[in-house]
């Protein structure tokens, strides 16, 4: 076998290895979400439940004891969903998340488009200053702004609504600088034959730059969509309704009030986590094109 052979079956080991070990979590949750309360509490390590074993289910057609004889073994698998809905509200709060998500992305993606513009098109005094400023505001934890961030929304009188979970949201750095790199990289001449055609800067901005950087455009909407489905701690401190909650506090709150409850709690992180694999799975062959068309240049 050659040295090169080896190294591939290595490296592909290797990555086996690792897809198991990223993939094992989001099937136990599957798995236990399935499960009755007794299942889960006579068998907490498996991913599939005892009644659909295979062992199980010989020992049912053989007439020895088995997890099918069990009270509450012909549970219909979305029992558990059906309860967090209904006990948990998960529903409220999967419908406070989407509407936090996606009207922070829609905001953010505009100020960003027009800040991203301007520092890669524009010329004007003091561009690169505030452009390092801007950048260096990446450095600071988002921890130590909680408190700032309160007291710009308590002044404004938005403590404990919706807009005041959206706010601080509305626009950032990193936003900024991807979509900065990506509009660098677009050749200008394209933008000189534009103006040559009468088009000013905002025709160029939305018929030459937007199309050529959509891939950029989806791996930061993506980008901002996950962060804002799975914000807490600004959420947890700003509201106290608990009808504004987003998913991840309303979670954290359903888990309190259902103690041991496993198999309920891991139906409403399934359904959590549902929304962002779909847009992951949706929006993929984009986010390696635009990581690359964002590129430092």
């Amino acid at each position: 076998m050659s040295r090169r052979r080896a190294t591939a079956r290595l490296a592909l080991a290797l990555m086996l290895l690792g897809a198991v070990v990223m993939v094992y979590p989001y099937a136990y949750m599957v798995g236990s979400s399935v499960k009755s309360r007794k299942e889960f509490a006579a068998d907490k390590a498996s991913i599939v439940p005892p009644r659909y074993q295979l062992g199980e289910r010989l020992n049912h057609w053989r007439g020895e004891a088995s997890a099918l004889d069990w009270p509450g073994a012909d549970w219909s698998v979305w029992r558990n969903y059906a309860d967090a809905v209904r006990f948990g509200h998960i529903d409220r709060y999967l419908a406070n998340s989407f509407i936090y998500a996606a009207v922070i992305t829609a905001v953010q993606l505009a100020f960003n488009i027009l800040a991203a513009y301007a520092f890669a098109r524009m010329r004007f005094r003091g561009r690169d200053l505030l452009f390092g400023l801007l950048l260096a505001t990446m450095m600071i934890p988002p921890a130590v702004l909680l408190i700032p961030n309160f007291l710009v929304v308590r002044h404004l009188g938005l403590v404990d609504t919706v807009w005041g979970v959206i706010l601080p949201g509305c626009a950032g750095a990193f936003g900024i600088f991807l979509l900065r790199q990506a509009f660098l990289n677009i050749p200008g001449d394209l933008e000189a034959a534009a103006r040559i055609d009468g088009c000013g800067s905002f025709g160029i901005l939305w018929h030459v730059v937007l199309p050529l950087s959509k891939p950029a455009l989806i791996t930061l909407g993506l980008f901002v969509f996950m962060g804002a489905w799975n914000m807490f701690e600004w959420p947890l401190v700003v509201l106290s309704n608990q009808d504004f909650y987003p998913l991840t506090v309303g979670l954290s709150l359903f888990r309190s009030q259902t103690g041991a409850d496993w198999p309920r709690v891991f139906a409403a992180s399934v359904m959590g986590a549902a929304p962002l694999i779909v847009l992951f799975l949706l929006a993929q062959r984009y986010l390696v094109g635009g990581i690359s068309l964002s590129g430092m240049k």
